[in-house]
């Protein structure tokens, strides 16, 4: 299945096609088209764009499933629409943010394998928020841990 995403970015990069359409194939066969302007938020795969001349105009992703690079790509949507204000991002954020902990850990996981620094800090700062000022028994009970004894 194709998904085919259209973003904006704010900021147009020297070199970087806002109209050049690049694929994303996910581990489960996902397929997400989005504008090379948006996809270099992702360190890895600007590198790619930039170092590869792809005839398909495809990059595999085999860490990463569709349904976290739904997530991902949500985020990077929202921060690269033009006109948002700094208030529409906090807001997005803080629903953005409402899942479980299986998908933050999953979306934590894809920004590294995508390099994405911005979006891994918010997660990390999102799995720090959730276990501060707890105890180690809330803690393994927030995260589904038992106890090893």
């Amino acid at each position: 299945m194709t998904k085919v995403i259209e973003y904006w970015k704010k900021h147009s990069e020297k070199g970087v096609s806002e109209d050049k359409l690049i694929t994303l194939e996910t581990n489960d066969g996902e397929e997400f088209k989005l504008y090379e302007a948006v996809i270099i938020r992702s360190q890895v795969i600007k590198n790619i764009v930039e170092d590869v001349a792809r005839a398909s105009n495809s990059i595999p992703l085999s860490n990463i499933d569709g349904k976290t690079m739904t997530k991902v790509i949500e985020y990077w949507k929202k921060h690269s629409e033009k006109g948002v204000s700094r208030d529409q991002l906090n807001n997005f954020g803080k629903s953005f943010l409402k899942v479980y902990h299986s998908v933050v850990y999953d979306v934590l996981l894809a920004t590294n394998n995508l390099d994405d620094n911005l979006l891994r800090n918010v997660m990390i700062q999102e799995v720090v928020d959730r276990i501060k000022g707890k105890i180690t028994e809330e803690m393994r009970e927030e995260f589904g841990i038992k106890n090893d004894s």
